[in-house]
C-alpha cells in the first residue's frame, strides 16, 4: 500500500509518498496520525489518500506507525481542505493547528461528563417563547440560529437549555468567547446556573490538559469546551452544538500566520458537521443581521431584561464648549453613585496616559523607531515607572523629559487622553475615591483578573476605568453609571465599518449599567450629539440602525453585497515593497478582467517592525466561481526573496 501523507513541518499544499510497513500497519484509512520520518526528522502526518499501486520512479520511506485510534473525521478532513482554500493559506499550515494539542504521552480525560448536578434552571415567559421558536427547526442537523437580545435579556440561560439536551445525548459542544480573560467567567456562571463543569481551551491553557481535551475530543467523548479561537482546531468527533457568543467581536478575527474569522469558521464546523450553531449578541454584525432578513439564518429576539428592569436611560452630552475631559454630569454621577454604595463605570478605548507626545518649544512628535507609529506613555502617575510604549510593536523606551530633538526641559505636552489619564482626573476630583483600571496593560494573569473582579463584586471600588474590555459579557451588579468618552474617534475612522463599531460598542457597554436591581444611566460625551448612530443609539433604534447601515453599504456596494480581499506586502525597502504588489496587480487584472483593484499603497501605518507595508485591496462580486479562482491564484503567488505577502480575505482592519 502507498499512502498519500501530509506533513505538519513544512507549510505546502504537496502531500508526500510513503510505503505502508505491512508487517506493523494493517488495513490503513484516510484520516488516520500517523508518524514518519521527515527530511530525516521524526514527524507525525495525516493520510490524505490510499493508493493500492502507484507508478513512482524513487524508492518510498516506509511510515514507522500509525496511530490506530486517533482518525481525522470527514468533518475535520473537510473544514482543513475549506479553511485553507478560503484563507489561500498551505494545507499543512491547517492541520498543524488542527495537531496543536497533541501529545502521545497525555490521555484523555476519561471520566464521565457529570451533567446531572443541578436541577435546569428556571426560564421566563420570553425565553420559552424564544426556545419554542428555535425547536421548530430541525435542532438534529445544520441549522444557523441568530440569537439577537438586549444586554441582561438572559441568552446565556436559552442556549444553555439547548446545549444541556445535547450533552445528555452524548454529544460535544463548544462554546466560544472572544477573549482569553472571559473563559473562567463564562466557567464560573455555567457552573454556578448549570450544575456543569465545562473544560477551558485556549493557547494560554497549559499543556497537558490542551493535549488531554484534543485527546477526549478526537476519542469523541462528551464535552462542553468553553474556548476562544483555538478551540476550533479541536479534531471533535461528536460535534452536536456550537454557539458563537459575542459573535460580532473583532477578537475573533486572527491576523497573523494564519489569517482567518473564528466566527465564520465556527459556521463551517457546524456545516460539515451537520449541527446546529447558534451566533449570539445584543448588536450582531451587519452580516449576521443581513443573514437573517434574507432566511439563510433564523433570527430569535429577546428584547426585554431578565430583572424586568427597563434598559439605562442615555443621555447625549455635547462637548463643544466644554474643556474639561469628563462632563459636569458624570462628575455629578459619580459623586451620587459614591453616597449610595453604587458603581460607576466610565469607558474611554485608549490604552495609556494620552494619544502621543509633542515638545511645546520645537513641535517634535515622538515615535516608534521602528514602526510609523506614535510612542504612547504609561504608568505617568508613577514617575519611577513611566514608559513610552509602541501599541504596535511593544517596544519600551525609557521615559524623559527632556525632548530629544531640541533638548529642552519640561516642555512636553500630552494631547488626547487615555484611560491613565481619565483615572488621574477623577483622582483630582475624588481625592479619596477608590479606582481601578480595566485594560490589558493593568490584567496580566488570570488571577489578577479575578482578583479585580471580586473587588468590583464586593464594591471596594467605587469607580472601574476601561478599554473595550470592559464592554464584553461582564455582569457588574452594581454599576449605576456609564460614561462614554471620545466616541468621536469611531465615528470617524476611515474604515467602513466605524457606524456599525460605533453603535456595537455604545450598546455593549452601556448594557454593563443597571444588570441586577439597580436602575441605569448612561451619559455619552461626544462634538457630534446629531449625528444619526448617537441618535439611534439614544433611542436604542436596533432596526432602524441595522436598516439605515445596510442600505448605505448596498448604495456602495460594500460587504455583505461585496467580499473585500487584501494583499499585504512587507519589506525592508519601501519600493520593494510597492513593486511586488505592483506585479500582482498586473497579473490579476489580466487574469480576472473587470476586477476592481485599489492600490497598491502604503498601509495607514506604513512602517511595523522595520518592515514597509503596502496593500492591494480588491474587491470582488458575490460570485462564488470568481471567488473561488481568484482564491485559487492567490494561493500560487512566490514573492520575491526578501519580501512577505500575506493575504486577508474579509479584512476588518486596514491599519
Amino acid at each position: 500500500m502507498i499512502l498519500e501523507v501530509l506533513v505538519t513541518s513544512t507549510p505546502t499544499d504537496k502531500t508526500f509518498y510513503y510505503e505502508s510497513n505491512d508487517s506493523k500497519i494493517k488495513n490503513p484509512s484516510i484520516g488516520q496520525i500517523v508518524k514518519l520520518k521527515f527530511r530525516k526528522k521524526n514527524q507525525v502526518g495525516l493520510i490524505l489518500n490510499v493508493h493500492s499501486k502507484l507508478n513512482l520512479n524513487f524508492k518510498l520511506l516506509k511510515i514507522d506507525e500509525i496511530m490506530k485510534d486517533l482518525i481525522f473525521k470527514n468533518e475535520v478532513l473537510k473544514s482543513i481542505n475549506f479553511l485553507s482554500n478560503y484563507s489561500c493559506s498551505p494545507l499543512s499550515l491547517i492541520f498543524k493547528h488542527f495537531m496543536s494539542g497533541y501529545d502521545e504521552n497525555v490521555k484523555q480525560i476519561g471520566n464521565k461528563f457529570n451533567i446531572f448536578s443541578k436541577p435546569q434552571i428556571k426560564i421566563n415567559d420570553e425565553q420559552k417563547k424564544a426556545l419554542k421558536q428555535i425547536k421548530k427547526i430541525n435542532l438534529k442537523n445544520y441549522n444557523v440560529i441568530n440569537l439577537q437580545g438586549v444586554t441582561g435579556s438572559g441568552k446565556t440561560r436559552v442556549y444553555m437549555h439547548l446545549v444541556k439536551k445535547k450533552l445528555e445525548k452524548g454529544f460535544q459542544c463548544l462554546i466560544l468567547v472572544p477573549e482569553i480573560i472571559l473563559t473562567k467567567e463564562w466557567v464560573n456562571e455555567i457552573k454556578n446556573d448549570f450544575g456543569i463543569t465545562p473544560y477551558i481551551f485556549h493557547s494560554s491553557e497549559n499543556k497537558k490538559k490542551r493535549a488531554q481535551i484534543w485527546k477526549s475530543a478526537i476519542l469523541g467523548e462528551t464535552l462542553l469546551i468553553i474556548g476562544t479561537r483555538s478551540a476550533l482546531f479541536l479534531p471533535y468527533a461528536n460535534l452536536g452544538f456550537i454557539v458563537v457568543d459575542e459573535e460580532q467581536d473583532q477578537s475573533y478575527k486572527q491576523e497573523d500566520k494564519l489569517i482567518f474569522n473564528a466566527r465564520d469558521f465556527a459556521v463551517v464546523r457546524a456545516k460539515n458537521s451537520d449541527c446546529p450553531i447558534i451566533l449570539c449578541s445584543a448588536t450582531p454584525s451587519i452580516e449576521t443581521n443581513h443573514n437573517s432578513k434574507i432566511g439563510k439564518f433564523l433570527k430569535i429576539n429577546l428584547k426585554k431584561r431578565i430583572n424586568k428592569g427597563p434598559l439605562p436611560k442615555i443621555k447625549v452630552v455635547n462637548m463643544k464648549s466644554n474643556k474639561n475631559i469628563i462632563c459636569e454630569e458624570i462628575i455629578e454621577s459619580i459623586k451620587e453613585n459614591q453616597k449610595n454604595e453604587l458603581q460607576t463605570m466610565i469607558f474611554i478605548n485608549k490604552r495609556g496616559y494620552t494619544s502621543f507626545v509633542i515638545c511645546g518649544n520645537c513641535g517634535f512628535v515622538k515615535f516608534c523607531k521602528n514602526c510609523s507609529s506614535t510612542m504612547v506613555v504609561h504608568n505617568f502617575s508613577k514617575s519611577s515607572s513611566t514608559y513610552f510604549l509602541c501599541h504596535q510593536c511593544n517596544s519600551r523606551e525609557s521615559f524623559s523629559t527632556y525632548c530629544e530633538n531640541c533638548n529642552k526641559n519640561n516642555f512636553l505636552k500630552f494631547p488626547g487622553i487615555g484611560v491613565e489619564k481619565v483615572e488621574e482626573e477623577i483622582k483630582k476630583t475624588f481625592p479619596t475615591i477608590k479606582t481601578r483600571i480595566l485594560s490589558s496593560d493593568f490584567l496580566k494573569g488570570a488571577g489578577n483578573y479575578e482578583k479585580v473582579l471580586e473587588e468590583i463584586s464586593t464594591k471596594k471600588i467605587n469607580v472601574i476605568i476601561g478599554t473595550q474590555l470592559i464592554s464584553k459579557g461582564h455582569n457588574f451588579a452594581n454599576i449605576k453609571t456609564v460614561g462614554i468618552l471620545n466616541i468621536d474617534y469611531l465615528l470617524n475612522d476611515f474604515d467602513f465599518r466605524s457606524n456599525e463599531k460605533a453603535f456595537q460598542q455604545i450598546m455593549q457597554v452601556s448594557g454593563r449599567a443597571g444588570r441586577k436591581n439597580v436602575s441605569g444611566n448612561v451619559i455619552i460625551q461626544t462634538y457630534q450629539p446629531k449625528h444619526p448612530v448617537i441618535k439611534m443609539c439614544k433611542d436604542y433604534k436596533f432596526e432602524e440602525f441595522y436598516e439605515w447601515e445596510t442600505n448605505q453599504r448596498k448604495t456602495k456596494s460594500q460587504p455583505p453585497f461585496s467580499n473585500f480581499i487584501s494583499i499585504i506586502s512587507f519589506s525592508k525597502v519601501r519600493e520593494n515593497a510597492f513593486q511586488e504588489l505592483e506585479n500582482i496587480k498586473i497579473k490579476l487584472k489580466k487574469k480576472f478582467n473587470p476586477l476592481i483593484i485599489y492600490g497598491p499603497a502604503p498601509s495607514i501605518i506604513e512602517k511595523k517592525n522595520n518592515l514597509y507595508r503596502y496593500r492591494l485591496l480588491l474587491k470582488v462580486v458575490k460570485n462564488y466561481k470568481i471567488q473561488t479562482q481568484i482564491k485559487k491564484f492567490l494561493k500560487t503567488i512566490i514573492p520575491t526573496n526578501q519580501i512577505k505577502v500575506f493575504i486577508d480575505v474579509d479584512p476588518i482592519n486596514f491599519l
